[in-house]
């Protein structure tokens, strides 16, 4: 029988639940969430059929998925590989890769674990967000695959597949770097951004209510994101992170040098270098 464990029935351990559901992969799912909450939610939307603990998942499950803050799976990951048999197949969704890897680097069963990103979150969470087509057409990366079993990629493989993601392999170290300044990065603007028109217009919150538009809207969107999960990816990614955040704060100081010196030519310059970002090569 293969079953299924996922630990973490959050939006994106949901969306796996429901995506694999959907397409057949799977006799029976079981799952665990520290949160009472979320667990009861899984099994009425009927992500899961059943809550079990923990320890009990582990014996049971043919593959594991670990959907849980970055910080816990690094925690959890080599206790949960010195209890598995030799053929289960162990893959975890964090956001970051690296930390994850080089903790089991020297374990004897490390290559039973596959690190994969599947890059598909939106801004709301928990397992009522869950939605089975969550991963249609996205991409997800898989990290270090020479160090997983051929059997244990093929399985990884299998599962993203049917959810129709691309797969692209890269090194974790690789994936840290290039996800510092296309994800996390763009959390902390948002972050930022929304601090900064809280900050302005505190006491000013109907006139600030009435005038806020798309734009704003829009480019704060991920400011709606859970610190319980953002706080762990940016500690975890640290250096990358401060690296993206001192260079996007010289583009910006470009930016407005050229608004204080007047050169419009620059300005114009600057926006329409920005317009690239639309081309199909940088997507």
């Amino acid at each position: 029988m293969n079953i299924i464990g996922i630990i973490g029935l959050g939006l994106i351990g949901g969306s796996i639940g429901l995506g694999l559901k959907k397409s057949n992969f799977g006799d029976r799912f079981i799952g665990t969430d520290s949160n009472q909450e979320n667990a009861l939610h899984a099994v009425k939307l009927g992500i899961v059929d059943e809550i079990i603990p923990l320890q009990d998942l582990i014996l049971q499950s043919s593959v594991i998925v670990l959907s849980i803050p970055v910080d816990g799976i690094e925690k959890i990951l080599p206790s949960i590989l010195n209890k598995i048999s030799t053929d289960t197949v162990i893959l975890d969704t964090g956001s970051t890769k690296y930390p994850i890897c080089n903790r089991i680097s020297s374990h004897p069963k490390r290559n039973r674990f596959v690190a994969t990103h599947p890059i598909a979150g939106i801004e709301n969470s928990g397992p009522i967000s869950a939605d089975s087509d969550l991963f249609y057409q996205k991409k997800c990366i898989i990290c270090d695959s020479e160090f997983s079993a051929p059997d244990a990629i093929s399985v990884v493989n299998k599962i993203y597949s049917m959810m129709k993601m691309r797969m692209i392999y890269m090194t974790s170290q690789e994936h840290d770097l290039y996800i510092a300044y296309i994800s996390h990065l763009p959390h902390v603007v948002s972050f930022a951004l929304a601090n900064t028109v809280l900050k302005k217009f505190k006491n000013k919150k109907k006139f600030f209510h009435n005038m806020m538009g798309s734009g704003l809207d829009s480019t704060t969107r991920l400011a709606k994101s859970k610190p319980e999960t953002w706080l762990p990816i940016f500690i975890s990614n640290k250096e990358n992170l401060i690296q993206s955040i001192d260079f996007y704060i010289d583009c910006l100081n470009k930016f407005r040098n050229h608004l204080i010196d007047q050169k419009l030519y620059k300005i114009d310059q600057y926006m329409k270098k920005a317009n690239d970002i639309k081309d199909k090569k940088y997507v």
